[in-house]
């Protein structure tokens, strides 16, 4: 039974390089970074969001993306395989004919869009409907860098790798791929509840110490050098051994990516005034 709402889930959103997470993963990012955040933060995040919480935001951008056509490229950042790293001049700016915004966005990349909406979150001069805006995206896009695949060019983030899991080539109406299973597949395998994964998590910050760090490329850089690492050719399986190999990978970023988005938001909303 545990494995229906990730079936569901993938039977509801098309197969595309702009989710990442999925709706459990993307709420437990935002419940780790609650659970971080002080309580200055806490209180200014609090007059922004009203009634509303942290973890009811965080799959918005997601939600938002028909009516908002142009935010398509600023979930992921398609870095080269064989690359070195993140290159913004290469990895941000790539006109597609098919999406008008972006012939003129040279920021096109969930890199250079976290700095950006956090700047904006920070901003005590911006009107309060843009600050609440730059905050739901920023709380979804911090989570979206930390997903392996997202970081990555090669078969739209592994969206063009077909695979077997778990015994199954089917996943709902689609074919199943790499990138939905990091999505949501090794998530729901775990059989964890949102609040039990939490919980686990926070076990996990404490015994090995984990601590925020680094600058959204240093994130991009880490998830292109995982993708690499947990990387499944075409028509390859994602079977038990593939999760007991990889699911320390997804619980690692999950947490990194909470006490990440805790610390921008302590930085943002920690000394403005709101």
């Amino acid at each position: 039974m545990k494995r229906i709402p990730a079936l569901l889930l993938l039977v509801v959103l098309p197969c595309s390089q702009s989710f990442a997470w999925g709706y459990k993963g993307h709420r437990i990012v935002a419940d780790i970074a609650l659970n971080h955040l002080s309580s200055s933060a806490k209180q200014n995040l609090q007059t922004l969001l009203g009634n509303t919480d942290l973890a009811m935001i965080s799959t918005w951008a997601d939600e938002v993306r028909p009516q908002r056509p142009e935010s398509y490229g600023w979930h992921f950042v398609d870095i080269p395989k064989d690359s070195a790293g993140f290159s913004e001049e290469r990895d941000c700016y790539r006109p597609d004919e098919k999406r008008p915004s972006s012939q003129t966005d040279h920021h096109n990349c969930v890199v250079d869009r976290i700095t950006l909406f956090k700047q904006m979150l920070a901003d005590k001069n911006a009107s309060q409907p843009d600050r609440l805006e730059a905050l739901k995206f920023l709380v979804h896009f911090v989570g979206d860098i930390h997903q392996p695949m997202h970081a990555v060019d090669e078969a739209r983030g592994g969206n063009g790798i077909h695979i077997v899991e778990f015994g199954s080539a089917q996943c709902g109406k689609y074919p199943c791929n790499l990138h939905s299973e990091w999505d949501t597949g090794l998530i729901e395998h775990t059989g964890r509840s949102e609040q039990e994964y939490v919980a686990f998590l926070e076990q996990m910050i404490v015994s090995k110490k984990l601590q925020a760090g680094g600058t959204p490329q240093d994130w991009a850089n880490e998830s292109l050098r995982l993708a690499k690492q947990v990387w499944v050719n075409d028509g390859g399986a994602v079977d038990q051994a593939y999760y007991q190999a990889n699911i320390s990978v997804v619980d690692e970023r999950l947490a990194l990516a909470g006490l990440r988005l805790a610390a921008m938001l302590n930085d943002a909303l920690g000394r403005a005034t709101t």
